[in-house]
């Protein structure tokens, strides 16, 4: 790892100096521009890149004190790091390094193996902050929920088509300003977002890969809003109809979530009558979750005890037919003002209730 300090060509210039020193500067500022960019580099447009403050190559192995691995196998390859989830784990393989910024450009190169997906993260002090999912198929980028507030949930603050090449290098540059934030592939996919929630110091940057994916040449930078940011965002936004469709039609569980997701985004800012139902149903989970802490923890150990309290506890009963009632009046209010949400629902349930029959058909 090596951490650089940004290059100051132009104020040595400007301070004096002998007409070949000067020439030399600008040289020097001139190669080492050309070389960054032979190397993969794509420029910024919401904001202007600062000083350099991780250079990462992988060139000299894994620093763990830049990188914490959070779980899964990670190794440095070839002068790659190779993250691969496992099976035992059940969970994305993720490595986290600190991240605080609010303004900041990220860069890095990635390579999917297979149908393999990555997200790119920030956190902040109350957990998941926001997140861009890489996969063969898509990028997509999300405000992620509270998970200790069940009123909060994960917008769609922009999404693409896409189709990324397995076992092929892609870049991809990460940009933040306040609430906004802006990502680009191999500087021709893009997706674009804001959310007020994003406007906060972070605490780390997490890179989870669900099958196996490699990284290299991972670099941040401080920045500052560039002025030309309303420009370069009209041309984007120019490119909105030629992007890639996303076509989630072989997935009628995520396709169904995606729609439900912006329904509720749309209701939650503009209809007090399902703000109230939300706040019915997370009331009546806090309720639960007070009771019976267990509901929210994972693993063996916890779903056999819930379970079992299913079965044989009065109480948790009760509170959880509490909290079921409330769900059904939250969703069938939700499918009611959402044509294609109320279309996806019907789609997953009769999917759902013919893998049911066709189970029960081979146990026969």
């Amino acid at each position: 790892m090596k951490l650089q300090r940004q290059a100051a060509s132009a104020k040595l210039c400007a301070t004096g100096g002998s007409a070949l020193a000067r020439s030399a500067l600008i040289l020097g500022a001139w190669l080492v521009g050309l070389a960054t960019a032979l190397a993969g580099d794509v420029q910024p447009l919401m904001v202007q890149r600062g000083a350099c403050w991780l250079d990462e190559s992988f060139a000299g192995g894994l620093d763990t004190n830049t990188w914490k691995v959070a779980i899964g196998a990670w190794k440095i390859e070839s002068g790659a790091l190779v993250g691969t989830e496992r099976p035992e784990d059940h969970h994305s393989a993720v490595i986290k390094t600190p991240f605080t910024n609010i303004t900041a450009v990220v860069q890095f190169s990635f390579m999917l193996k297979g149908a393999a997906r990555l997200h790119f993260g920030l956190n902040d002090a109350g957990g998941h902050n926001s997140s861009i999912q890489i996969r063969p198929d898509a990028v997509v980028m999300n405000k992620n929920a509270d998970r200790k507030n069940p009123r909060t949930y994960a917008p769609i603050l922009d999404e693409t088509g896409a189709a990324l090449a397995p076992d092929v290098w892609h870049t991809m540059i990460v940009e933040l300003n306040g609430a906004d934030m802006l990502a680009r592939v191999d500087d021709k996919l893009f997706v674009c977002g804001a959310h007020p929630g994003i406007n906060k110091v972070k605490t780390d940057l997490a890179l989870a890969v669900s099958g196996a994916a490699l990284f290299r040449n991972v670099k941040l930078w401080h920045a500052t809003p560039s002025p030309d940011w309303p420009a370069e965002k009209s041309k984007l936004l120019a490119r909105l109809s030629a992007r890639p469709v996303l076509d989630r039609s072989g997935n009628l569980q995520e396709a169904y979530m995606a729609v439900e997701v912006k329904a509720r985004d749309r209701l939650m800012k503009s209809d007090e009558k399902f703000v109230a139902l939300v706040d019915v149903r997370a009331c009546a989970m806090e309720a639960l979750a007070k009771a019976f802490p267990v509901v929210n923890r994972k693993g063996e150990k916890a779903d056999a005890e819930k379970k079992r309290l299913a079965q044989e506890d009065a109480k948790y009963k009760q509170l959880q037919k509490t909290v079921q009632t409330a769900q059904k009046n939250e969703r069938d209010y939700l499918l009611a003002q959402s044509p294609a949400a109320t279309t996806a629902w019907a789609a997953l349930m009769a999917a759902n209730q013919a893998k049911a029959k066709a189970a029960a058909a081979a146990k026969k």
